[in-house]
C-alpha cells in the first residue's frame, strides 16, 4: 500500500504552504519528516528557518536564557519572556517593560527573565508549545500575552496583579497540541493514491 501523506503546518504558515507545488510530508513519530517548499512565500520561509535553532555566524549556540532585570525589591511581579536568540519582536516587548519599569519608578516595577525555547532542556516543553509564537509572556508563572505588547496592555496586566485580579487569559499556544490534532485528523480522512498534491485534506488539486 503506498504511504498516506500529509501537508502540516502552523496557521501562519499555511496558507503560503498550499502554494507549493512540491511540498509533502510524510507521518512519523515527529508528524513531519520532509518538507520541501521552493515555492514558498518569503513569509512563511522565514518562518520555518525562525524556528530551526540559535546558531550564529560561527555555527555555535547561543542560549538566551537568564535573568535581563531583577527588581530590589523581590515582591514585585515577575515577568518571564519565552525568546530566543535573533527574535526581533522579543526585542520590542523587552523595550516597552523596560522604558515602563524606567519611566514609572516603583509604579510598575517587576524582573524579568528570559527563557530560550529552543535549549535543549526547554524543547519537550516550551518549544513544543510556543515555536510558532514568540514572544510569549508569563506573569508571575501564569500565561499573560503573546505575540507583542503595547504599553497600554502592560500597565492593565500590572495594575491586575496589584489589585489581585490578574488571571490568565484564553488563547495560550500549543503548537504540539495542534500539530496532534491535525495528525490524527488526516491520518482518519486520508487515502493515498500516491500523489502528495491529491492527498492533502481539504485542499482542491492545482489547476
Amino acid at each position: 500500500m503506498a504511504p498516506c501523506y500529509v501537508a502540516l503546518a502552523s496557521s501562519r504558515a499555511h496558507a503560503a504552504l498550499l502554494s507549493s507545488k512540491s511540498f509533502t510530508a510524510t507521518i512519523s513519530s515527529k508528524i513531519v519528516t520532509r518538507y520541501e517548499y521552493p515555492y514558498l512565500s518569503n513569509s512563511a520561509t522565514r518562518l520555518f528557518s525562525s524556528i530551526e535553532g540559535n546558531d550564529n555566524a560561527s555555527g555555535e549556540r547561543k542560549s538566551v536564557t537568564g535573568p535581563i532585570y531583577t527588581a530590589d525589591d523581590s515582591s514585585t511581579p515577575m515577568v518571564t519572556l519565552f525568546t530566543k536568540d535573533g527574535c526581533t519582536l522579543c526585542d520590542k516587548v523587552k523595550d516597552v517593560l523596560e522604558s515602563l519599569k524606567n519611566s514609572n519608578g516603583e509604579a510598575y516595577s517587576h524582573s524579568l527573565q528570559a527563557i530560550d525555547i529552543t535549549d535543549e532542556e526547554h524543547k519537550e516543553t516550551w518549544y513544543s508549545k510556543y515555536k510558532y509564537d514568540i514572544p510569549v509572556l508569563h506573569m508571575d508563572g501564569e500565561y499573560w500575552i503573546k505575540h507583542r505588547l503595547t504599553e497600554d496592555e502592560a500597565i492593565k496586566g500590572f495594575q491586575a496583579v496589584k489589585e489581585g485580579t490578574f488571571s490568565s487569559p484564553p488563547g495560550e499556544p500549543d503548537a504540539g497540541e495542534m500539530e496532534r490534532r491535525q495528525a490524527a485528523r488526516a491520518s482518519n480522512t486520508i487515502c493515498s493514491t500516491g500523489n502528495p498534491k491529491d492527498n492533502y485534506a481539504g485542499n482542491p488539486k492545482d489547476n
